[in-house]
């Protein structure tokens, strides 16, 4: 595939990864926002060293594999989702204040226990993608599910890191007739990164496991080794330009 090729192919995968899973269960497209967001969240939690890990999500993991596997039922789920979501706006949006809890005192108990003293900034967009994603599982009774929050965190949050691993184009003179070339330049640059085709295959190789017809458990166990990124690799990603 040409650089060319791999930019277009970048443009809009959301599009891509719609149409994937358009005909398939329900099950199957949760099961792979499972799996995507699992991998991710064991590297996330490795980064940004000087920042606390919120174990919140981590917690938010576990319970939407709960779901899945029917180990939690949808009155509990649900009622986790929207004081994860409801905290996630506060914590994430500074314009959102505390006040805007004081309608629901399960959301406000939740923010005060895990999010009041809120200092893990390079996790806001995982955490608010994430929030996202759950309301979505818990309000869609057809299909398909809204895959922006994993196009989302690809190109806002992932693709800042290949900076940590490889040298990309920073800036600098640009065409005067294209404002935007400077910013191709560096998508083009990235997108050819073995790194970033290393994501990208992670990725694909998610989805294909979704529709493997692998037993929940087992994927389940399995997963908790996945990694985008090594633990150690994961270490050496700071909050710069994140959050």
């Amino acid at each position: 595939m040409s650089p060319e090729e791999r930019y277009e192919l970048m443009t809009r995968p959301q599009d891509d990864m719609e149409s994937c899973f358009e005909k398939e269960p329900l099950e199957l497209q949760r099961l792979a926002m499972a799996l995507i967001f699992t991998r991710w969240w064991n590297s996330y939690k490795h980064m940004a060293p000087e920042e606390p890990t919120p174990e919140i999500i981590g917690t938010a993991i576990e319970l939407l594999w709960d779901y899945l596997e029917k180990k939690c039922g949808d009155k509990e789920f649900d009622r986790f989702q929207r004081s994860f979501y409801e905290a996630a706006r506060v914590t994430v949006f500074s314009f959102i204040g505390e006040d805007s809890l004081k309608k629901d005192p399960e959301s406000e108990a939740f923010y005060q226990a895990h999010c009041s003293q809120w200092e893990s900034k390079s996790y806001n967009d995982f955490f608010i993608w994430l929030a996202t994603l759950l309301e979505d599982i818990a309000g869609k009774d057809g299909y398909p599910l809204y895959w922006l929050p994993v196009e989302y965190l690809l190109f806002n949050d992932i693709e800042t890191m290949i900076d940590f691993f490889e040298t990309i184009y920073q800036g600098g003179r640009v065409d005067p007739n294209d404002p935007l070339s400077g910013l191709k330049r560096r998508e083009r640059e990235i997108y050819n990164t073995p790194t970033f085709a290393r994501v990208i295959a992670l990725l694909q190789q998610d989805m294909r496991a979704a529709l493997s017809d692998t037993p929940l458990a087992e994927l389940r166990a399995k997963y908790r080794d996945e990694y985008l990124f090594s633990p150690e690799e994961s270490a050496k990603i700071s909050h710069i330009g994140r959050g």
